[in-house]
């Protein structure tokens, strides 16, 4: 492009708006003539300005000639009547101004010597009179010219017609039969502007036009079929004339339709146009226009089809009731076959139009006028299009080029006209003119040859500015005659062409595609001619693009909801207007102060309670003043389907009724079912039920209906999410009573009393009742005997027939019955009269032992005769009479507690399960019938064998020191046999770790244990379980640890015992639940300014602490400072003293010191002295027992063992619970020595298992010790064995 071309090629042109057009002035043609030559990297003078010659105002020069130019021209034809004056027009510009003149039929014509004749002055514009307007008919040009050439206007055909008018003709009445056809004729006067044609009455009235009467493009009145109504004397053709605004009438037509018997029906016949086939042309760019109008009975349908494509839809319409096809803005792809096709009841007719396209010429290239320098070349393309070709030729000046004389350099070639090397002299105006049968076209382009400096017209030191990878364009506008070139240069002086990103306009502007910031720099425009040149300095600046890093996303959700879009933008720092718009649909969106719905933030949009109103398409839209992106998303509201319209019922017989109806809009989902309501005022006024369901492509549906009814009607529509809101309600729909279609059902006959039969059923809905009222008629009798049946007619159930006798069957019916009639003949239901309660009894008891907790027990039953009702099954009564230890006496002495297994049905064994083992129970059996149960079976005892203990009762850990843990339990609560031993296992966890398990087993008297050479500050878990004889019962697990739990000691009867010169002794009782604890002693004298000192540390368990050191005759406060479990210093208890051995007041006493609690605690000690006294007389007088019995019972289960220092546990016979008599349980801080004193658990270890009778007798002695023996030392606990670590004393 930066390249010169050959001068003999054409300027490119500097008017934008002159580029090939058609004749109508539309788009450019489809089909362009090829271009020649290339295009010159010229400046086009004048580039985009409105008139030709017109010199920019930056552009300093004045008095500068122009060519002429045609500014107004008059139509091709003009056609006049009487009452009109010819106005032809002709206007042109030019410097110096034109003159002008005019040709008639191709000889001069001048307006001066005309009668008549005016021209406007100033241009050529002729007015002439019409008082002889014949004589100024034919062809008139206009010619403008001045020194630099002429130009010349369109030939136009002056037409002069008189005032139209109707000639005089006699009409005669069209008579035919009802049913023919007939075509009423108008025929106007001809004119060169057809007329428009209507059809009236005498009372100005239009003659009705439809399916069956039509008028055609020729004007006639087309009858397809006449009726009797058609029969008028004043059918009236009117011709409205446009130009001579004149309408005229022709005589009125009578039409006469005779009435006939029979009217034959007749098959389509074409009346326009005729035969099979015809052809037409159209012009391109104007309106096709095709009619078919038939005649046939019954009237005849048209439709139309295109057989080599399809109709093009967006420019078609069918108007006269479809007989006419109509195209609009023909083109070329219009050729080809149409066709109509006429049909009735009768047969078909078609007819077939080819349809040829042709067109007046129009331009593919035409030529335009251009300002040249000395010695340049020219060349003027003029390409035309049309069908037939069109005939072109050239004028120079007005003068046909065949008439010019030769001139050197100048030529015809493929149309085009060249001039080489033109001179200032050689200033001229070309005309190509195009003709065919169709149309003219002619244009004048000027040849305008001039010298000018060069002028850049765009200021210097412009400042442009684009984002990356967009495209810059920097501006040189210049001007000068030769056409100056265009160059640019880098700042270093490098052509910019270099590189390919750049590309030089025509018009001298520089575009730089896709750019880079080291595009950034001042850039130089050079234009020259051959008379001078001139440069400008061009600066750009290249910015960061603007980037949408998270755009919204399209959504869906559902209505009612929020939803938020999200854009996240990154602009350009350095430019200062930065902006983020939302927009909706094409249209900005902004908060409102009175509205929450829309939440505008910089960097997101939140929608507040969509609705279905605020779909659409949401853009997030990031603005500086150098670029703008966009990014969208969609928005689609969810939710169920709005209500169906135009609810209709479309037909209705007796019990039958359909339904139509509109969907409503399915709220982007879509609708899955139809749901049809039905509200019945006679029945449930004000209730809606479902009736039928549809799909959802169905928008009816048929419904039978119930008889005696008046039903209203609703659709709803669901989807997905839900159904919709109903339809407006249709109109009601009635229908009459008929008789009942259903009996009833849940039939029953039961006695409620041993001489009586209830009978009841299921009433009928009252949807079912098909009438008013409804009533039942109820028939019984009894069973195998046959006979008469028994009737009455009741509104409802129940109904009580009495005097039966006792479980008797009975064959029972109940018919629906209202006024229409019965309903149908119901099936036969066995009914029973009263029950009584059964007179048998179970026999064969007997129980199988399953295990220690459950047996089988199996009967049977010897009649049925005693029964008396319906056998609903048999009663299992159990109870449990007491351990297998336990002494005859008690268990007389025992209240049995029952329990009751039910079994429904005819079953001759059950599962009782639950039992407790080593128990003795006792159970019978019963059966029962609807009335109650019967006799009792004899009664049978049986004995549940021995089972594995429960687990202990409870386990206590307690902390000794940091490798002891003090451990007590208590026996299990249900032993379940003879224990044997205790076992107790342990080991340490370590998070999920576990470590080695040790196990020690324990003798059955012994409850409590130290456990010894534990590692400190460690886990444990400890699991004890006790054995039986049948094997070892479920472990109690617990876990404890050697880590020290910080507390406060708990001492009582604190008190100071001692008080010396210069000491104090303070002593105290040790808690017997708490481990040893350290506390520390401090003091403060009273008799001088000093703080609190700690005089030394205690152990909660040794009793007492000495002072010493004291200043004889001072008085001291003293405090007991421990931690608690927050490990905080706190003082628990505070008194003063007096080292002369007087005791000051104490702040802070000790509750055991009080007077009233010492004698209360004495009264307590008394009255239990005496509770133990009268418990030992009791025990005394419970008898004696051989040492060999107890042996052979091995032991009650229900006794505990015992130490020599407490009493034996005492059992009750009136529960399965240990009731004891005194407090039997030892406790750890209760009956036995405290754990962690100094008395040691050796003297439990080392003892045998003592046990007693009831007075207290020694039954023998067991060893109870096993494995490593125990360790005597002055602490009490218990070790394992070696291998275990730790030492159990």
């Amino acid at each position: 492009m930066s390249q010169r071309c050959s001068r003999s090629v054409e300027r490119v042109g500097f008017r934008g708006r002159e580029q090939p057009r058609g004749l109508d002035g539309g788009s450019p043609p489809t089909r362009m003539a090829p271009t020649r030559g290339c295009w010159l990297p010229l400046w086009p003078l004048l580039l985009g300005l409105a008139e030709a010659l017109t010199i920019p105002k930056e552009y300093d020069m004045h008095n500068l000639l122009q060519p002429p130019e045609m500014a107004e021209q008059p139509a091709e034809q003009v056609v006049v009547f009487p009452s009109d004056d010819i106005v032809l027009r002709c206007e042109a510009s030019g410097n110096p101004a034109p003159s002008f003149r005019w040709l008639k039929d191709g000889r001069p014509f001048d307006p001066h010597r005309e009668v008549g004749v005016t021209v406007v002055e100033g241009s050529g514009t002729l007015y002439i009179n019409n008082s002889n307007m014949g004589r100024h008919q034919g062809l008139y040009r206009c010619y403008a010219s001045n020194a630099l050439g002429t130009a010349m206007g369109p030939e136009v055909r002056v037409i002069a017609e008189s005032t139209p008018q109707w000639p005089k003709e006699k009409v005669t009445p069209l008579e035919v039969e009802e049913g023919e056809s007939v075509v009423l004729p108008c025929n106007p006067p001809a004119s060169a502007v057809p007329p428009k044609i209507y059809w009236l009455n005498s009372r100005i009235v239009h003659i009705t036009q439809d399916e069956r009467v039509s008028m055609g493009q020729d004007g006639f009145l087309y009858f397809a079929n006449v009726k009797l109504t058609d029969s008028h004397p004043d059918y009236i053709c009117h011709a409205h004339y446009l130009g001579p605004r004149t309408i005229i009438q022709k005589e009125p037509l009578e039409l006469r339709v005779k009435p006939t018997n029979f009217v034959k029906l007749r098959q389509p016949r074409l009346m326009v146009p005729r035969g099979e086939s015809s052809s037409r042309v159209a012009l391109r760019g104007a309106s096709l226009v095709l009619e078919c109008i038939p005649e046939g009975l019954p009237t005849p349908a048209v439709e139309w089809r295109r057989l080599n494509g399809r109709l093009p839809a967006e420019r078609l319409s069918l108007e006269n009731s479809r007989k006419t096809l109509r195209i609009r803005e023909v083109q070329e792809e219009d050729d080809g076959e149409y066709q109509c096709e006429a049909t009735n009841s009768q047969g078909s007719v078609r007819h077939t139009y080819t349809v040829t396209v042709q067109a007046a010429p129009y331009w593919a290239q035409r030529p335009h006028s251009r300002v040249y320098g000395p010695g340049e070349s020219v060349r003027l393309d003029c390409s035309v299009y049309g069908n037939p070709e069109p005939e072109v030729s050239w004028r120079v000046n007005g003068v046909p080029w065949k008439e010019l004389p030769p001139e050197p350099g100048w030529m015809l070639r493929s149309g085009a006209l060249i001039l080489s090397q033109v001179q200032p002299n050689n200033s001229l105006v070309t005309q190509c003119e195009a003709v065919n049968r169709h149309g003219r076209l002619l244009a004048n382009a000027y040849v305008y040859v001039i010298q000018l400096p060069v002028r850049i017209l765009t200021p210097d030191g412009q400042h442009y500015a684009v984002v990356v990878n967009q495209t810059a364009i920097l501006h040189c506008q210049t001007f000068g005659a030769p056409v100056p070139s265009v160059d640019w240069f880098t700042q270093d002086r490098e052509p910019v062409l270099q590189d390919e990103r750049f590309f030089l306009h025509t018009n001298g502007s520089l575009q730089l595609s896709r750019a880079q910031h080291s595009d950034a720099s001042s850039y130089l425009c050079l234009s020259q001619n051959a008379q001078s040149n001139d440069t400008i300095r061009a600066w750009l600046q290249v910015k960061d693009a603007t980037q949408i890093k998270q755009g919204p996303q399209s959504a869906v959700v559902k209505k009612a909801s929020n939803v938020t879009f999200q854009c996240v933008v990154q602009f350009d720092q350095t430019l200062q207007q930065q902006s983020i718009e939302w927009w909706r649909d094409g249209s900005p969106l902004w908060e409102s102060a009175d509205s929450d719905k829309y939440l505008v933030e910089p960097s997101s949009l939140t929608i507040s309670d969509v609705d279905y109103a605020d779909q659409g398409v949401y853009s997030c839209r990031a603005h500086t003043e150098l670029d703008a992106v966009a990014e969208s998303a969609e928005l689609r509201v969810v939710g169920r389907p709005g209500p169906p319209s135009h609810l209709q019922v479309v037909e209705q017989q007796e019990r039958l009724v359909k339904l139509s109806w509109i969907p409503g809009d399915d709220h982007n989902s879509p609708i899955e079912k139809f749901v049809v309501e039905a509200e019945d005022s006679l029945r449930e006024a004000g209730i809606w039920r479902e009736l039928s369901t549809v799909p959802g492509h169905q928008p009816r549906a048929q419904l039978h209906l119930a008889p005696y009814g008046e039903l209203r009607f609703r659709v709803r529509a669901a989807n997905r999410y839900g159904r919709g809101e109903p339809s407006p309600s249709s109109e009601p729909v009635h229908t009459r009573p008929a008789a009942p279609e259903r009996y009833p059902t849940g039939v029953m006959g039961e006695g409620n009393e041993t001489s009586n039969m209830l009978i009841t059923w299921q009433p009928l809905k009252k949807s079912d009742w098909n009438a008013p009222e409804l009533s039942y008629r109820v028939q019984w009798r009894q069973r195998d005997q046959g006979g008469r049946w028994s009737e009455e007619t009741v509104s409802g159930p129940p109904l009580l027939v009495t005097d039966t006798p006792t479980f008797v069957a009975y064959e029972i019916k109940v018919q629906a019955v209202n006024l229409a009639g019965k309903g149908p003949e119901p099936p036969i239901v066995v009914g029973y009269s009263g029950e009584d309660v059964p007179l048998v009894y179970p026999e064969n008891v007997g129980v199988e032992i399953l295990n220690s907790t459950s047996v089988l027990v199996s009967w049977s039953l010897p009649s049925r005769e005693g029964l008396r009702g319906h056998l609903r099954g048999f009663r299992v009564f159990h109870w449990r009479l007491g351990s297998v230890g336990d002494r005859s006496r008690r268990q007389a002495r025992a209240q049995p507690h029952l329990t009751v297994l039910t079994l429904e049905g005819e079953v001759t064994r059950a599962w009782l399960g639950g039992l407790r083992p080593w128990s003795h129970y006792r159970l019978y059996v019963v059966v029962f019938n609807g009335r109650g149960d019967g006799r009792p079976s004899e009664s049978i005892d049986f004995t549940t064998p021995e089972g594995v203990p429960s687990p202990p009762a409870s386990l206590l850990l307690e902390w000794v020191s940091d490798t002891e843990l003090a451990l007590e339990w208590a026996p299990p609560r249900f032993p379940n046999g003879v224990l044997t031993e205790y076992m107790l296992q342990y080991q340490q966890v370590n998070n999920s770790e576990l470590g080695p398990l040790y196990e020690i087993s324990f003798p059955v008297g012994q409850r409590n244990a130290t456990l010894r050479r534990l590692q400190p500050q460690a886990q444990y878990r400890f699991s004890l379980r006790a054995l039986g004889r049948t094997g070892p019962g479920e472990p109690l697990v617990q876990e404890g640890s050697t880590v020290p739990k910080t507390v406060l000691p708990n001492l009582d009867n604190i008190s100071i015992s001692q008080v010396g010169q210069d000491f104090t002794l303070i002593t105290w009782v040790p808690s017997r639940r708490q481990p040893s604890l350290h506390f520390d002693i401090r003091i403060m004298s009273k008799s001088v300014a000093e703080s609190w000192r700690t005089s030394g540390q205690a152990n909660s368990t040794h009793g007492s602490y000495r002072l010493h050191n004291l200043q004889p005759g001072t008085s001291y406060r003293i405090q007991f400072v421990g931690r608690n479990s927050s490990g905080e210093n706190i003082s628990f208890w505070e008194s003063e003293v007096e080292t002369n051995g007087t005791v000051l007041m104490t702040d802070q006493q000790s509750f055991a010191t009080k007077a009233w609690f010492i004698g209360f605690v004495c009264a307590v000690g008394l009255l239990v002295l005496v509770l133990l006294v009268l418990c030992f007389v009791k025990r005394s007088k419970g008898g004696k027992y051989s040492v060999k019995d107890k042996e052979d019972t091995q032991v009650d289960s229900e006794a505990r063992p015992m130490k020599d220092e407490t009493f034996g546990e005492y059992r009750s016979l009136e529960s399965d619970e240990e009731k004891p008599c005194g407090s039997s349980q030892p406790s750890l801080n209760g009956g036995l020595k405290a754990l962690g004193s100094a008395d040691s658990l050796a003297d439990y270890g080392g003892s045998v298992d003592e046990q007693f009778n009831e007075d207290g007798s020694f039954i023998g002695q067991y060893s109870g010790q096993r494995g490593q023996e125990v360790a005597a030392n002055d602490s009490s606990g218990a070790t394992s064995p070696t291998a275990a670590g730790a030492v159990l004393d």
